[in-house]
């Protein structure tokens, strides 16, 4: 990957050496089991050899069926006449989601066909899902299986290969014209962390209609093969504990399981977002147990805004665990990323151990693909939320570095992206035009509303020619414009990562908040 195995070993070697002197591995084998890549592990069309079928849909990739018996699948968002968001549709009876029929078609090393029996069928309730998203036309869908005689009973089933389980996110790439960033960035941060929804790309059918191409991921759930923490039994004083930041829609009133924690309600937690409770479950969320989980997390946040952290910044070690801390900061970081800790933010705590950032979550606005066109020259997070106390403490910036300087000789190197993508790309073969056969009116910046194309800012009204040349115009454009972006990211990030130390050392930068 731009040197020789030797050399790479040689670095690599030196990297453990620094990270055993500063009290931290650099290199930790994270993954029990090696992560699933598709399009490694999957035959391509390559592979499987010329198709002669024009009676009927042929696809390498897996099909997905969603039938909803005639009804409209709730969740859309609802604007105003200003075009601003107030709700969300339901059905007539007011209910958020509907029972329908999904059919898998996934048999092994063979091409697949809409006539097909399929491999796998279950009921499922079924709504639109997302933020931003719920304004594009390629709808992005949350699954929830259920028993087929007893609707109100969840349904465990492994789908396309997966760890059983019962709900799943049917992502549908609008935004991201490269049709990859969730699965790219996924599948490197299992790499990179240990823990990220497994994914899957398809090819989905609502109702018989063509929808494109589609990727099916876990939910970040408590569960075998998602995250998995000591179990929860009802009455017990101490217990794991899942919860995100999200943000809170103004239309909406606050739910349940929504926290009064000690950043929520010293102003810290970024404008709108609120602490979410994800496990234990909806049924055990008694008021004791809130408020045990209120209490610990308030306690860990009271210790990183303290005099404690401002005497003796090392002293987060003991509390969080700082190695995901750091993989995750890096992941952000350098995919630019620019909701962490205000929304898709993930935390969770096992009852025999520190608490962890992630897993990771929502990478379909990632390598500038945000609406707002995102800076490769500057660091976006490193001040955000928590990690303006983190970066106080000298072993994790340090940490922080030789841990970036050992990913950019692998998982984050420019050859390693760019082979990635172009293999990517190479797997999805025809499903591409077949997607675009559909979509492809989106590469005319034109006809896109100013939610569903990327503008340089906010502060004034752009001409078409300037939308243009943010916009892609093709799928090998979209695809060029990420890996431009990640390369001068890279080349940015190499040069300004050692200015990190900046916050853990006498400067202008490191102060005291009791002086």
């Amino acid at each position: 990957m731009g040197m020789s195995r030797n050399k790479l070993l040689y670095l690599l070697t030196l990297l453990v050496v620094l990270g055993a002197t500063l009290g931290f591995t650099i290199l930790s084998e994270y993954r029990d089991v090696p992560r699933y890549h598709q399009h490694l592990e999957q035959p391509s069309e390559a592979d499987l050899g010329p198709n002669t079928d024009t009676s009927d849909f042929v696809t390498h990739l897996p099909i997905l069926q969603i039938d909803t018996g005639g009804q409209t699948i709730p969740g859309a968002a609802i604007l105003d006449q200003n075009g601003v968001q107030v709700g969300y549709e339901t059905t007539p009876e007011g209910a958020d989601e509907i029972l329908v029929r999904l059919s898998v078609t996934d048999t092994p090393n063979e091409y697949h066909r809409l006539s097909d029996t399929p491999t796998m069928e279950s009921e499922a309730r079924f709504r639109i899902r997302g933020n931003t998203s719920r304004l594009f036309p390629k709808a992005n869908y949350r699954i929830k299986l259920v028993d087929e005689e007893d609707p109100t009973r969840d349904r465990d089933l492994p789908l396309l290969g997966m760890d059983s389980g019962n709900e799943w996110a049917l992502h549908g790439p609008y935004l991201d014209k490269t049709l990859m960033r969730n699965y790219l960035c996924m599948n490197l941060s299992a790499e990179i962390m240990g823990d990220a929804p497994d994914v899957r790309f398809c090819e989905g059918f609502v109702n018989g209609e063509y929808r494109g191409v589609y990727l099916l991921m876990e939910t970040i759930t408590e569960g075998p093969g998602r995250v998995e923490l000591t179990e929860y039994e009802e009455g017990d004083p101490v217990f794991s504990y899942m919860f995100r930041i999200e943000a809170q829609k103004s239309f909406l009133p606050t739910g349940s399981n929504v926290l009064d924690n000690f950043s929520f309600y010293t102003l810290r937690l970024e404008d709108n977002a609120r602490v979410e409770v994800l496990y234990p479950s909806t049924r055990y969320q008694t008021p004791e147990v809130l408020n045990y989980i209120n209490t610990d997390l308030s306690e860990i946040e009271r210790r990183l805004y303290s005099r404690e952290m401002d005497q003796n910044p090392e002293s987060c070690w003991d509390y969080l665990d700082m190695e995901s801390f750091a993989n995750y900061y890096i992941l952000q970081e350098f995919f630019g990323i620019n909701d962490m800790f205000s929304a898709s933010t993930y935390f969770y705590k096992d009852v025999r151990g520190k608490l962890h950032i992630g897993p990771v979550w929502d990478y379909n606005n990632a390598l500038n693909n945000y609406i707002i066109q995102m800076p490769e020259n500057e660091f976006l997070l490193s001040q955000k939320g928590w990690y303006g106390q983190l970066m106080r403490s000298e072993r994790f910036v340090e940490y922080v570095i030789a841990r970036y300087h050992a990913l950019r000789q692998h998982f984050l190197s420019d050859e390693y992206l760019t082979n990635y993508v172009t293999d990517v790309k190479t797997w999805l073969g025809s499903a591409v035009n077949r997607n675009f056969s559909v979509w492809g009116y989106t590469f005319d910046v034109t006809k896109l509303s100013v939610w569903e194309r990327q503008r340089p800012g906010t502060d004034r009204v752009f001409s078409m020619e300037e939308l243009r040349q943010l916009n892609p115009s093709s799928y090998d454009e979209a695809l060029e414009m990420m890996l431009e972006y990640a390369v001068d990211r890279g080349a940015w990030m190499d040069e300004a990562v050692e200015s990190l130390r900046q916050y853990c050392h006498p400067s202008k930068n490191a102060y005291s908040m009791y002086d």
